[in-house]
């Protein structure tokens, strides 16, 4: 951003859908800024802006983060609330590093790349889950920093090939990363850096009967404090932003970046309901004793840069044209076993984006090219709801409210096969079509907050092989209601069944978004083929 640019006024949230735990960098020509999506796949999506406003989805780290029966919801496991945590992003010397722990498989991830829009990527793999950590660029020290109610630090080393290892034991810097705080969330959530004479490490905490709050940790030295070191701790942000009527439960957990004019800006994240965790941007000053001074609030005006090559577009149509060359992220240099399989290895189609798979997809069953401007969806596996099939393909819900549809084939389905549209979440509903004794036909189901169905409507019979499907979800003042709907020609559509009062669970511990899905309950080898899938104003037909 240029200081002599025009003001560019926006509203909080800045990216008005679930994009929690951001960190964000500079590379001299653009922002990019990791999040967490835990056990979707591709694996940490990476966001690209011009101006902090305006984000796009860049890239991911990888097709997956790992290869099992968790990750991919096989066997019986899943991985809902874990998968990865929290990744940390750095641009250091002419390379992009991003570090992920995973509670899934116990261990810490550091991908390294030139371009994170074209790769390759390297990916290294540490034993050991290091806790929301942050990477430190510090001279020619690569350290970690982690931890939840302490901070600790922990040196990389590296190999001959690049790839990074553990250099010895975790130090703990601070015993007691809590400030003014007896109980609640303990302080977690690292972001470390080395600004002018100060390390600084930003956390967030929660104290109980409080709202989320900004910490931040200091030393002149990494010398920790039990061996003399001086830090200091202070609460730089307490601050709740009302949004759509819904009282926040405070702005935190997000790290600083510095802009091209010298200026400096924070990229936190405030919970909004079943939408999710939305980002909120504040700008940051420094006091003379060196301390940051954040100014947040629910309208924003910061100095514009270059203009963004488009708005947020994390919500897009799509017709399912293939692009015969992988995505980016595919170029992994040391990959290895992790897409040896055919289940993980490329199978010749390319997805936007936007898109990211309900855990690992098995990519033997989905398919651009089977059907060209279609996506095929194959059931290779039995599944007992929605939320243990495989290749479930989602984007995120929008608010403050939003729309998706399908245009859906369903003559290819076997007895037994469910297929449609969800607002997805544990508490999920859907329109679906489902085929039993050789006939199909339309039902709209909702689950309860166990994931166990807890209503379907009345049967509507489907002779028809192809069907447009509808979901609407609205978190206005706080309604949180999905509906759903129908429509045989195109023109009208027919709601269905009853609404899906949204509520975001714990248990899986992202925001609501739109699931194409298709799984068999008897037998596998039906299919379905989805035409286009439509947002917003793109939809055909008058709403419901």
């Amino acid at each position: 951003m240029d200081r002599g640019d025009p003001a560019l006024t926006f509203t909080n949230p800045v990216i008005f859908a679930d994009v929690p735990d951001p960190d964000v960098v500079h590379d001299g020509r653009h922002y990019y800024m990791v999040s967490t999506t835990m056990y979707f796949a591709p694996s940490v999506p990476i966001m690209r802006s011009s101006d902090l406003v305006h984000w796009s989805i860049a890239g991911y780290t990888g097709p997956i983060l790992d290869d099992t029966d968790a990750l991919a919801l096989r066997n019986g496991q899943n991985a809902y609330g874990q998968g990865s945590w929290a990744a940390s992003l750095r641009f250091h010397e002419g390379t992009f590093y991003v570090s992920v722990g995973s509670l899934t498989t116990g261990r810490t991830y550091i991908y390294a790349t030139p371009s994170i829009e074209h790769g390759p990527w390297t990916r290294s793999v540490l034993d050991g889950y290091a806790h929301d950590q942050s990477l430190l660029f510090d001279g020619d020290d690569t350290y970690l920093v982690y931890g939840g109610g302490a901070i600790d630090l922990r040196r990389l080393g590296r190999h001959d090939d690049g790839t990074f290892v553990w250099d010895g034991p975790a130090t703990r810097l601070v015993e007691d990363a809590n400030v003014d705080q007896t109980s609640g969330l303990d302080a977690e959530g690292a972001h470390a850096y080395k600004i002018g004479d100060h390390y600084y490490v930003f956390m967030i905490e929660w104290p109980t009967g409080g709202i989320r709050q900004e910490v931040v940790w200091r030393s002149r030295s990494l010398t920790p404090q039990s061996q003399g070191g001086t830090w200091e701790g202070r609460i730089v942000l307490s601050r709740a932003v009302l949004v759509q009527g819904r009282p926040g439960d405070g702005v935190a957990q997000g790290g600083v970046v510095r802009a091209a004019d010298g200026q400096w800006y924070a990229m936190l994240f405030q919970d909004e309901g079943p939408l999710g965790r939305s980002p909120q941007l504040a700008r940051v000053t420094w006091d003379e004793d060196g301390w940051p001074v954040y100014t947040l609030g629910a309208t924003m005006t910061i100095p514009a840069g270059a203009p963004s090559a488009g708005a947020t577009d994390l919500l897009v149509s799509d017709d399912f044209e293939n692009q015969a060359t992988p995505a980016g992220y595919w170029n992994t240099a040391d990959a290895g076993a992790l897409t040896a399989s055919d289940e993980n290895a490329w199978n010749g189609s390319s997805l936007g984006l936007p898109w990211q798979w309900n855990h690992n997809p098995d990519n033997r069953f989905w398919s651009l090219t089977d059907r060209p401007g279609h996506l095929r969806l194959t059931t290779g596996s039995i599944a007992s709801s929605i939320l243990d099939a495989r290749n479930t393909l989602t984007q995120r819900t929008c608010g403050p409210a939003s729309a998706a549809a399908i245009s859906l084939d369903v003559s290819a389905m076997k007895d037994g096969d469910a297929a449609g549209l969800s607002a997805y979440q544990q508490k999920y509903g859907y329109v679906g079509v489902e085929m039993a004794d050789g006939t199909r036909q339309l039902v709209m189901r909702r689950a309860d907050r166990q994931g166990s169905v807890a209503f379907t409507s009345a049967p509507v019979p489907l002779t028809a092989e192809t069907v447009l499907l509808r979901v609407d979800v609205d978190f206005r003042g706080a309604a949180d209601r999905a509906s759903f709907a129908y429509s045989l020609d195109g023109a009208a559509w027919t709601p269905i069944g009853d609404d899906l009062a949204m509520e975001y669970s714990l248990d899986h511990f992202t925001g609501y978004r739109f699931a194409i899905f298709c799984y068999a309950t008897t037998e596998t080898g039906g299919h379905v083929d989805v035409d286009w899938f439509r947002v917003g104003d793109d939809i055909p037909g008058t709403r419901p």
